[in-house]
Order: C-alpha cells, then sequence, then structure tokens
C-alpha cells in the first residue's frame, strides 16, 4: 500500500509538495490506524485505502482541499462502508469552494476547498438492507407518464408502475419500506417538496446565482455547464427518491447505532440547511460517537429563516409503525426554478461519478493498457468487479495479461491481494 501511495504521490505539483496533502495523511500510520479502527465487517481496511486513493485520482480537485476534511470524509466514508466515488454511487466525495470577500475588489471569491461526503441514493439503500429492522426499502422518482395512486388513512395504499417509454415530467417521489416487526410504511414527496429540499442544497443555490450574473454569453454557458454537472441536474431521478428516503427513514424504527441514523446525520445534504465540519470527524472518537449517536457537530450557519417554515411530504402507515417526525424543508422560488431548468438545457453532465455504462469499461481498459505499475494497475482492476457482468471477463483476461507482462520485464512482482473473477 505504501507503494502505491508514493506512486501517486509523485505526481502532485510543487505547491502541494509544500504542505501535506491527503496522501500524506493516508501514508501516516496514525491515519492508517484511525481508518481501521472505525471500518466496520462490510469492508477491510486494506481495501477501502485502495478505494481512497483511487477516489482522488477520479477527483483530482480533493488534492486542493483541506487535507484534514478529506480525510474526515474517508472516515466516514469507511464507517459506514459506502465506497466512495465509484460507480456503485453508493457516496461521493465532493470538492466545495469555500467564498471569501476579496479585500481588493470586494467581490465573493473562492478561497480554497474543503472537501463534504455525500451519500447517494444507492448508498442509502444498501444501509437499509443490512439493517436488522428493514427487511426492505424501495424509492423511485414518479413522472408524469407513470402510474401512481395512494391513499392515507384507515384505508391506506400505494401504487406504483413505471412506464416504459415517454415518462413525462418529474412529478413527485416515494419511498416504501418493509419492517421486521411485519409493519409497512410509504413517505411520498411532492415536485414542490423535492424542489423545496433542492432549494436547501448551498452548491445549488450558489450555482444557480452563478447563472443569473453572467451576462456574456461564454460565461452563461460556462455557468449553465457547472449547474448542469450537479447531482441535482444529471441525477434529478436519484436525488429526488434519495430525498423521499432521508425522509422516510425519520419513521422508521432505528436506534442509536444503526448505520442509517448514523448516515442522516453525516450526509451533507442535511434537512436543517447546516454544513457539517468533515475536518473535526478525522477524529475517531468524535467519528465513533456519530455512528453510536446518530448526532454530529456543525459548523454554525443554520439555514435561514426563510427557508425552515414549510413542511412537505406525507407518510402513510400499512401496520404497527412509529409516527413519522415532521420535517422541515426550504421555500423554494418558482423564479430560481424556470432559471435552472433553462440554464441545464442541452447542457449534458461531465462529471465522471455520472451512471457507468459503456465508457467505464473502455476507460478502465484503456488504463489496464496503459498502466506500468504493478500496485496502481492491481488498483485499476478493482474497480472491474463493480461493471455489468458481461464485461468482467474480457477485462479480467486484460489484467492478467497485462499483470503478467509487467512482470517479465523487470517489474516489482506482488501478488494482488484480492480476487477478480
Amino acid at each position: 500500500m505504501a507503494t502505491q501511495l508514493s506512486a501517486l504521490k509523485q505526481g502532485d505539483n510543487a505547491s502541494a509538495k509544500k504542505q501535506k496533502t491527503i496522501f500524506d495523511l493516508l501514508m501516516d500510520d496514525k491515519a492508517k490506524g484511525a481508518i481501521a479502527a472505525v471500518a466496520g465487517q462490510y469492508m477491510t481496511p486494506e481495501r477501502f485505502l485502495r478505494l481512497a486513493i483511487n477516489c482522488v485520482k477520479k477527483t483530482p480537485r480533493l488534492l486542493e482541499c483541506d487535507p484534514q476534511s478529506v480525510l474526515g470524509a474517508f472516515m466516514a466514508s469507511a464507517a459506514l462502508a459506502l465506497e466512495p466515488n465509484t460507480v456503485l454511487q453508493q457516496a461521493y466525495l465532493i470538492p466545495y469552494g469555500k467564498r471569501g470577500k476579496n479585500k481588493t475588489t470586494g467581490e465573493w471569491e473562492v478561497q480554497g476547498y474543503e472537501c463534504q461526503f455525500q451519500i447517494g441514493y444507492r448508498g442509502f439503500v444498501a444501509l437499509a438492507h443490512r439493517s436488522p429492522y428493514i427487511l426492505t426499502l424501495e424509492a423511485e422518482a414518479i413522472h408524469d407518464g407513470d402510474h401512481f395512486d395512494h391513499l392515507k388513512g384507515s384505508r391506506s395504499f400505494l401504487e406504483y408502475r413505471k412506464a416504459l417509454k415517454d415518462r413525462g415530467d418529474l412529478i413527485g417521489s416515494f419511498a416504501f419500506s418493509k419492517l421486521d416487526g411485519g409493519g409497512e410504511a410509504a413517505t411520498v414527496l411532492t415536485l414542490d417538496d423535492i424542489h423545496r429540499i433542492r432549494g436547501r442544497s448551498e452548491t445549488y443555490q450558489a450555482l444557480l446565482k452563478g447563472v443569473d450574473k453572467a451576462n456574456k454569453d461564454w460565461e452563461k454557458k460556462k455557468a449553465a455547464e457547472k449547474l448542469a454537472d450537479t447531482p441535482w441536474v444529471w441525477a434529478e431521478d436519484d436525488m429526488s427518491a434519495k430525498s423521499a428516503i432521508k425522509k422516510h427513514s425519520k419513521m422508521l424504527p432505528l436506534q442509536p447505532g444503526d448505520a442509517m441514523t448514523a448516515a442522516v446525520a453525516l450526509d451533507a445534504d442535511r434537512d436543517d440547511g447546516k454544513t457539517i465540519d468533515m475536518a473535526d470527524l478525522a477524529d475517531v472518537d468524535k467519528m465513533r460517537a456519530v455512528m453510536e449517536d446518530g448526532d454530529v457537530s456543525m459548523e454554525d450557519g443554520a439555514a435561514p429563516a426563510a427557508l425552515t417554515n414549510e413542511q412537505g411530504g406525507e407518510t402513510l402507515e400499512f401496520g404497527n409503525v412509529q409516527q413519522a417526525e415532521k420535517v422541515d424543508v426550504g421555500h423554494f422560488n418558482a423564479q430560481q426554478r424556470a432559471a435552472s431548468k433553462a440554464a441545464a438545457e442541452d447542457v449534458q453532465p461531465t462529471t465522471s461519478e455520472q451512471p457507468a455504462g459503456k465508457s467505464a469499461a473502455a476507460r478502465i481498459e484503456a488504463e489496464i493498457k496503459a498502466e506500468t505499475n504493478l500496485d496502481t494497475l492491481d488498483l485499476v482492476a478493482d474497480e472491474i468487479r463493480s461493471l455489468a457482468a458481461a464485461d468482467q471477463p474480457r477485462l479480467n483476461k486484460l489484467y492478467r495479461e497485462r499483470r503478467a507482462e509487467l512482470m517479465n520485464v523487470g517489474a516489482p512482482a506482488k501478488q494482488a491481494s484480492f480476487s477478480m473473477e
């Protein structure tokens, strides 16, 4: 592992070498011990360190973030056993610009970056399936062409059938669960509920303002591309379903120490609009406290009062299920909503975190063919298991052949510590 980190660290630029980077922290025995201390039964520390290195490779801007905030986000990912920034889309480490006022111009500008931890829709589903209290959890975005009906009351029911074509516009989302005790429950969000929650996203709002402030055509295009690169645009369905899950979690019979409870607290998209100080969570004891109590310390600066005065969504009970807690959701301006739709029109997402398809297999194939370091080759090959089953045999064969080539030309021999089959 040290060889992998050393090889990757050599690619850092000169300015990064002047201060500690996340690679420096990951090479530190204390940081390795911290990750090992919080990693659960679903992930070994060694595998997670490989994932962490690959995460930084895929998102180079993480090298510009406060290293402690990146380490804290890695700690959260390890504690929840969710893979960060992989094709599984369980969790993401996202660089957030820290804005400050330029003393010379008086203009607000980005003055450095910090890392935030965001859990994907699939991450919440994975955590729910690990809970002893939840048998199943389903969530979907609802479109105008889908069949959806529900009733709240003594004869509660929920019906959903996805249209296979011409689904139309997004109109809402829902989450449905079956519990170990025999109860069933669902949470339904309207489009307005979803937009209010989206309106609480600090990053989304900042990028939306960037579109509004742009004057020149090239500025508008660049601002629109940045907006379209956010999950709330390119993964709108998943974010809508995730919002339903998070509200739904408030009515599930979770206990302190349940990973689902901790996940809601750790996710960057918090209901209260506050920002999590991920650097603070690089401490093992604090991370353990979050996992045990489901509470996390946050930076000052709650959401403005105007964003916390509305309720949203409704819950349906189909059995012996505890009552849902009401969740405050924010106000979303209709004019901003229209601006968002116009800005994102005809702009395709460019993020490496978007859903993987044939392009992911092609990328891994190219990296295997070009790789000259055995340790890094193993790291690239570790992604093969996340691809479609049809792609795996061919890429596994290519990986073995490339590994044999490197060993035959005198590269240091090292046995892979994991199976690719």
